[in-house]
């Protein structure tokens, strides 16, 4: 009787498989989404396991995480192939304390960055704008998000979309303000 129990229990297991392993959404503002087995927090980051490595991505930028019935495949790569090596990082700029990478150096020379810069620009005089040009500059922002995510390079941009995001709602504080 007992073994005849542990087979239906051991069937149960294979057919429902997230009774005992579980699964996570996880959902970032840009819409894009990762599923994984665990994840934590640490330092402000939620960090979890991605395709054999360990990926860190800010709460800021996270929507939310749910637990999901969806099961999170491991991609392993084979022995017969080499895993693939981190590139070695380039000695930190004295001047900037910033790490120069090559997707920066991408991204200076890309169009989407360019636009981006001359946005940041006229933010800087959001004060002197009237409210008029307060509401065109606003669908400049959004415009320009949504030039970046119909691109498909919103992965790329994270960084820059999160200061549109920034930039809008200083932008919708300054109209506000106007309005009282």
């Amino acid at each position: 009787m007992k073994k005849f129990i542990l087979i239906i229990v051991t069937i149960a297991f294979f057919i429902y498989p997230s009774v005992c392993l579980s699964s996570y959404l996880i959902k970032l503002k840009n819409d894009s989404t990762f599923i994984t087995n665990h994840y934590w927090k640490k330092k402000g980051q939620i960090k979890f396991y991605f395709r054999g490595g360990v990926v860190g991505i800010n709460e800021k930028l996270i929507r939310k995480i749910e637990k999901t019935d969806l099961a999170c495949e491991e991609k392993t790569t084979s022995p017969a192939k080499k895993p693939e090596t981190a590139p070695i990082k380039p000695k930190i700029d004295a001047k900037t304390e910033e790490m120069p990478t090559a997707e920066a150096a991408v991204k200076k020379d890309n169009l989407f960055m360019k636009e981006f810069n001359a946005l940041k620009k006229r933010f800087k005089n959001i004060e002197s704008m009237t409210t008029k040009e307060l509401y065109e500059f606003s669908k400049e922002l959004t415009g320009f998000r949504d030039k970046i995510h119909k691109s498909r390079l919103g992965h790329i941009y994270v960084n820059q979309i999160y200061e549109v995001h920034t930039m809008g709602d200083k932008v919708e504080t300054v109209i506000k303000s106007r309005n009282q």
